[in-house]
């Protein structure tokens, strides 16, 4: 199905992590996962929507409602690499109003949202990799969207891919491919949580951290990942590139934004 595309020919896509994890014949392989079981395409279904821009408000409203529960309980954690991120800026949300705290934190949040977009696009505008293609009707397949419609040809031999939810993942999305908008916010997501918002009880911090740190990293990114490649949105390049890109923002950008907000709010 992919071995005709403009993709074959694209850098990106020809480098050593492709040819050393063999990346080529794994992306052929999921995109071409006739189908799975409902309860399971509604989990993959909810990682791959995440984070369409309508689902934005959404991933606000959890970021406030957990830092604000952080900053309740007096953020307890049991990760040093993440209390010593959390570190200062906790030290200066601490001198305010919860309720106000949480707002910052969200807009701080906001902030990484946007940053990260900005540079996904900009990525996406200088590396300009075409995106993978569904399959065509004369290719003999039959496509089956998530109202039980298809679209078919008369060859003998058919194939059936079932995306029951493939036009809702693959709605308003930018015209290139690499990197993965989808799995950058996905990374800035998780790394935000884990930097900034650490989990914080009076009864559970101890085993809550952990847990969360586990879901988020090892269950969602992965999750998204997969989603995008199997929805025909994206390449498995495209996945790792989005999901680096975000990380190495946490590490050389982002903070200092932190830093900025910091000084620009106590000046006020």
């Amino acid at each position: 199905m992919t071995s005709h595309s403009p993709h074959d020919n694209e850098w990106v896509y020809s480098t050593i992590v492709t040819r050393r994890l063999k990346l080529t014949a794994l992306n052929e392989v999921i995109h071409s996962i006739p189908s799975v079981s409902h309860p399971f395409e509604i989990f993959i279904f909810s990682c791959g929507y995440a984070f369409n821009p309508v689902m934005f408000p959404l991933w606000l409203c959890v970021i406030h409602a957990l830092s604000r529960n952080s900053l309740e309980y007096g953020p307890l954690t049991t990760n040093k690499l993440s209390d010593m991120f959390w570190g200062k800026w906790r030290e200066y949300l601490q001198t305010i109003h919860i309720e106000k705290a949480a707002w910052i934190n969200t807009a701080f949040y906001f902030t990484s949202v946007l940053i990260t977009l900005v540079f996904t696009e900009l990525a996406k505008a200088s590396f300009a990799t075409t995106r993978p293609q569904s399959p065509l009707a004369n290719t003999g397949t039959i496509i089956s969207n998530q109202n039980g419609n298809s679209n078919s040809n008369n060859n003998a031999q058919q194939c059936v891919w079932t995306r029951r939810y493939g036009s809702l993942v693959s709605s308003l999305k930018s015209k290139h491919s690499f990197p993965s908008g989808d799995c950058a916010q996905a990374m800035n997501l998780c790394m935000f949580l884990y930097r900034y918002v650490p989990v914080s009880s009076p009864k559970t911090a101890l085993l809550a951290f952990p847990i969360r740190d586990w879901l988020f990293f090892g269950l969602f990114l992965p999750g998204v990942a997969f989603a995008r490649v199997f929805y025909w949105c994206h390449w498995i390049e495209d996945c790792i590139g989005g999901a680096l890109l975000a990380f190495l923002l946490h590490w050389l950008f982002i903070p200092n934004i932190g830093k900025m907000m910091i000084e620009i709010i106590q000046y006020r």
